[in-house]
C-alpha cells in the first residue's frame, strides 16, 4: 500500500472512531415528532458541497417546501456552491458555511443559528462537522446521513443504500421524517438578465446549438483531471455534430479550463465560438437552456444544464454514473460498463486501477449526441 493511500485510511479510521464516541456523548435522549404535515416550521438544510452536490439537492428542497407549505428554508453552503441555488424559489436564504478553520467557524455559526430557532434541520452530507453543526444550533429534530457512525446528535440518523443515486439518498433522509419526494429532476432558474443574454447568444432562427463544455472536474482543494474526456476526442465530437447535424457548436467554461478549450478549439475543424471565461454561472444556464443538447464531463454544469431542462450527454469514467448522473428524461449518459459497478474516484485510480474516461470513443458520443439532435429536429419539424 502506498503511503498516500495508508495515510488516507488511517484519517479515515480516526475520524470515524472519534464520531462514534462524539456520537454516544451527543445521543439523544428522546426522539421528538417531526413538525405536522401543512405546518410553516423553520427549517436549515445543511448542504456545503459542492455545485453539482447542492443541484443534486434541490429535489429535496422542493419536497419539504411541497410538505410544508410556507415554511423558511435556510440552506448553509459554500461560496463556491451558493450560486447553485440562486434564484431557487423554495430557498429563503443562504447562509455561508466556513470555509476556513471549519471547527471554529461552526462554533460561531451554530450559535447564530441557535439563536433563529429553526424547528426542524436537515443534513446532506455525510461530514460528522454537518451533524454537530445542527446539534450545537439546537434544532429539536435533526435528520441526517449516519455514514460509519457519523451521525452525531441526530435525532434520525440515516444509513442510506450506497447503491442509491445521490439525490435519492437525500430524499431517503427526508423519508426519516415522513417527507415523500415530489420527483427527482434537479432544477435550476436562470435570471431574466442571463435569459436576455442567451438570446443574443442564440438568437431563436438560430441552426441547432449544441453546448460543450470540456473541463470542469475542479473544486476548492480538490482538482479530478481523471474525469475529463480528451480534448482531442471533443474536438472530433465538434466537427461530427457540426457536418454531420449542421449543428452550431459553442464551447463553454471557466476560466481555469482555458486551456483545455483552447487545446479543443486549437484541433477542430469545423468553425466553434468560444464562450470559455465570458459566462457567469447564469449565464451559462440560460445559454444551456436554448441549446438543443449540452455534452460535457461528468461536472456540476453538467447537473446544471440537466436543472434548466436541456437534453445532456454526460461523459463519465472513473466515477460511477449510477450514483453520480444527471437526473431527468432528457439526461443521458456515455460511459464503460464497469464504471456502474461502483467504482469512484479514490487513491487506487492514481495507480490506473478502475474504468478510464479514455474507454469511451467519440462514435459512442457522437451517437447517443446525434440521436437526441435527431429527435430534436423532427419535433420541431
Amino acid at each position: 500500500m502506498r503511503p498516500r493511500a495508508r495515510s488516507h485510511r488511517l484519517r479515515e479510521h480516526a475520524v470515524g472512531a472519534g464520531a462514534r464516541l462524539a456520537g454516544r456523548l451527543a445521543r439523544p435522549r428522546h426522539i421528538p415528532e417531526p413538525p405536522e404535515p401543512g405546518t410553516a416550521p423553520r427549517i436549515l438544510v445543511v448542504k456545503p458541497c459542492c455545485l453539482g452536490d447542492v443541484l443534486m439537492a434541490t429535489p429535496a428542497l422542493r419536497a419539504l417546501a411541497t410538505h410544508y407549505p410556507g415554511a423558511e428554508i435556510d440552506v448553509v453552503t459554500t461560496d463556491w456552491s451558493a450560486p447553485a441555488l440562486a434564484g431557487n424559489p423554495h430557498v429563503a436564504r443562504i447562509i455561508p458555511y466556513p470555509n476556513r478553520l471549519p471547527m471554529v467557524g461552526l462554533h460561531f455559526l451554530a450559535r447564530t443559528l441557535r439563536r433563529t430557532g429553526y424547528d426542524l434541520g436537515i443534513g446532506l452530507d455525510p461530514s460528522p462537522l454537518v451533524n454537530v453543526l445542527l446539534w450545537r444550533s439546537g434544532i429539536p429534530v435533526r435528520a441526517g446521513i449516519d455514514s460509519a457512525g457519523r451521525g452525531i446528535g441526530l435525532t434520525h440518523p440515516v444509513t442510506p443504500d450506497p447503491a442509491l443515486h445521490e439525490t435519492e439518498a437525500y430524499l431517503a433522509v427526508l423519508a426519516a421524517i415522513g417527507v415523500p419526494p415530489a420527483g427527482t429532476e434537479p432544477e435550476y432558474h436562470p435570471s431574466a438578465e442571463a435569459r436576455r443574454s442567451a438570446a443574443v447568444i442564440i438568437p431563436d432562427d438560430a441552426p441547432p446549438t449544441v453546448v460543450i463544455h470540456p473541463g470542469g472536474a475542479v473544486n476548492p482543494g480538490t482538482a479530478m483531471p481523471a474525469k475529463r474526456w480528451p480534448p482531442e476526442r471533443f474536438a472530433a465530437l465538434a466537427d461530427r455534430l457540426a457536418g454531420e447535424a449542421g449543428a452550431r457548436v459553442i464551447l463553454a467554461g471557466a476560466s481555469s479550463d482555458r486551456a483545455v478549450v483552447a487545446a479543443v478549439v486549437r484541433r477542430t475543424q469545423a468553425p466553434v465560438v468560444n464562450l470559455c471565461g465570458r459566462l457567469t454561472l447564469d449565464e451559462l444556464a440560460a445559454v444551456a437552456e436554448r441549446a438543443a443538447l449540452y455534452v460535457g464531463n461528468d461536472s456540476g454544469t453538467s447537473h446544471l444544464a440537466a436543472a434548466v431542462g436541456t437534453p445532456t450527454v454526460t461523459i463519465f469514467g472513473p466515477t460511477n454514473p449510477g450514483r453520480y448522473r444527471p437526473l431527468g428524461p432528457h439526461a443521458r449518459v456515455c460511459a464503460p460498463p464497469e464504471s456502474w459497478k461502483g467504482a469512484v474516484i479514490d487513491l487506487r485510480h492514481e495507480r490506473g486501477d478502475g474504468p478510464s474516461v479514455e474507454s469511451v470513443t467519440v462514435d459512442m458520443v457522437a451517437a447517443a449526441c446525434l440521436e437526441v439532435l435527431g429527435a430534436a429536429g423532427k419535433g420541431a419539424a
